[in-house]
């Protein structure tokens, strides 16, 4: 007799996504969803970052199972999809101002949606796969003995509300601080006549159309650090776009506020740069934080007299392009990212000097040998360990076979020729210092200082938006002229008998960093770097 077996896949047993809307744990989290959104937001019960990540992994245990019902999925292969689009989603607009502007449109069409791009928020992705092991073997389980309509009724009532309050997540409520949001931080709007909840600003955009806009605010990045006595002669000119982060886009109805930066941030002054699609042209807001105090105003303001003095009123222009219409401070500012012909950038970090560890103490130099780079390549005896220097051409007068003592010079490197220790003979001073850093180098019998030119106009470096003062290097001996050197120049001065060369590498006084994009010192200020050469004048 033959007997058939069907093949592994098809003994196993019919996926029903809904029946996985009956469990308690899909129905918590619809329930602490539900809860979280719209009652312990902003109530100050729980603290605004555990607020928004709540939502977050409520909404991706809620979600998948909602997605597979809605397509009356019946595979596993076909969950695993509803998983991944819903991670892609989540993913996206937490990372991706673009796709966060995409998906507020979309959402747009159904309720008026506000987005957060927030890295952060990606901790929650493993309660999808929390969700799968807990849910699944739900989906494959018979229905309790119950009257037919009653589990039908039962599934109908979840998906209904779980599309809810899915969609119409925290109405009414824009997210007042950091963490605070909801599932992908996002705050919904209702275009009715509604009373919106008071919100928490300093300086905030208030919509003065009469039809729904959407905007996207981006402040600094929290590394960034400002003069802001500089900032302040053109902030339009010198914070570029490089210095602001990526921000949160939000849908206002008429009449309705949005605060523009995180209230907890403490910093002497702030910076937010405002755009959109419908935007006239980017603009930035700067002020200082003890110029507009934080208070609690309406979320929707009718009486113009109600606004306070952070108030930035956006409306269209003739061409139905967003522009301010009006500011209660003076704090917009265009965007010109096209300086003065005579505007000074800071000097190209390609010509710092650059050096690995040195091997302090008394060596012989076994090789010296120049790449193809300029950089020079030395080894001393005792060591196969290469030592990298990248200084000036001609700034290193030492050869093979010759002796050096290396020593820290608080900080900068100093290296000086030294008779062999087995033929002490005299021989003339070689002596180079290598500095980099906020200060300059102690020289015996050299004076150096530097002195910033303040008058200066100012632009922003390309890449990392740093902006600085250029400063000039003077040197003397205390019987000899001074020379004055700019960055990436030198020149040489001589006594009675020694002679000094001076390279400036780079010198400026910064006035916007950022120390995680750009190099040199990680704090505002002085940028030096020079070599200094000194010899003894051969009779």
């Amino acid at each position: 007799m033959t007997t058939w077996r069907l093949p592994p896949s098809s003994t196993r047993p019919g996926l029903h996504p809904a029946r996985a809307l009956l469990t308690p744990t899909w129905l918590l989290a619809l329930v602490v969803l539900a809860l979280n959104d719209h009652l312990l937001k902003g109530a100050g019960l729980l603290p605004g970052a555990v607020t928004g990540k709540l939502s977050d992994f409520a909404g991706l245990l809620v979600a998948p199972v909602l997605l597979a019902v809605l397509l009356r999925v019946r595979s596993r292969r076909g969950l695993l999809l509803c998983h991944a689009a819903v991670a892609a989603v989540f993913a996206g607009i937490n990372l991706s101002p673009a796709v966060a502007d995409a998906w507020t449109s979309l959402m747009g069409l159904v309720w008026p949606w506000h987005i957060t791009v927030d890295p952060t928020d990606l901790v929650a992705l493993p309660a999808l796969a929390l969700g799968w092991r807990a849910l699944v073997p739900a989906m494959t389980r018979p229905l309790p003995a119950l009257p037919p309509l009653v589990p039908r009724l039962a599934q109908a009532s979840a998906v209904a509300l779980g599309s809810f309050f899915c969609v119409a997540t925290s109405q009414n409520h824009p997210p007042t601080a950091e963490g605070e949001g909801d599932w992908g931080d996002e705050w919904t709007g209702s275009t009715t006549d509604t009373d919106y909840e008071d919100i928490e600003v300093d300086v905030y955009l208030h919509n003065a159309s009469d039809h729904d806009i959407r905007i996207r605010t981006r402040p600094l990045l929290a590394d960034v650090q400002l003069d802001c006595v500089a900032v302040d002669e053109d902030p339009g000119q010198l914070l570029s776009e490089s210095l602001f982060g990526e921000g949160q886009t939000a849908t206002l109805p008429p009449s309705t506020n949005v605060g523009v930066h995180d209230l907890t941030e403490t910093r002497e002054c702030f910076a937010v740069r405002v755009e959109g699609d419908t935007v006239r042209a980017p603009f930035v807001l700067f002020w200082r934080a003890s110029d507009i105090p934080t208070t609690i105003i309406d979320g929707d303001i009718d009486d113009a007299s109600q606004h306070t003095a952070g108030a930035v009123l956006l409306a269209d222009d003739a061409d139905q392009r967003l522009v301010v219409q009006d500011a209660l401070r003076p704090i917009v500012f265009a965007v010109d990212e096209i300086p003065p012909a005579d505007a000074v950038r800071p000097g190209p970090d390609e010509a710092r000097l650059a050096w690995s560890d040195p091997p302090f103490g008394e060596h012989r130099l076994v090789d010296v040998s120049v790449g193809p780079d300029g950089c020079i390549a030395a080894t001393v005896d005792g060591s196969d360990a290469r030592w990298y220097l990248c200084v000036p051409q001609g700034a290193f007068p030492f050869a093979v076979d010759q002796w050096v003592r290396i020593d820290d010079n608080f900080g900068a490197i100093d290296i000086r020729r030294i008779p062999d220790p087995q033929q002490p003979v005299a021989i003339p001073l070689t002596q180079l210092v290598l500095s980099r850093g906020d200060l300059l180098p102690t020289i015996k019998d050299v004076v150096l200082a530097a002195k910033t030119d303040y008058d200066a106009t100012l632009a922003p470096e390309f890449t990392c938006g740093t902006v600085a003062r250029p400063d000039e290097v003077s040197a003397r001996f205390a019987d000899s002229e001074v020379v004055h050197v700019l960055a990436g120049d030198s020149a040489k001065i001589t006594s009675q008998d020694r002679e000094l060369t001076l390279w400036v590498a780079h010198a400026e006084d910064r006035v916007i960093l950022n120390p995680t994009c750009a190099e040199g010192p990680d704090t505002l200020g002085a940028d030096i770097e020079i070599a200094a050469l000194v010899t003894t004048i051969e009779p």
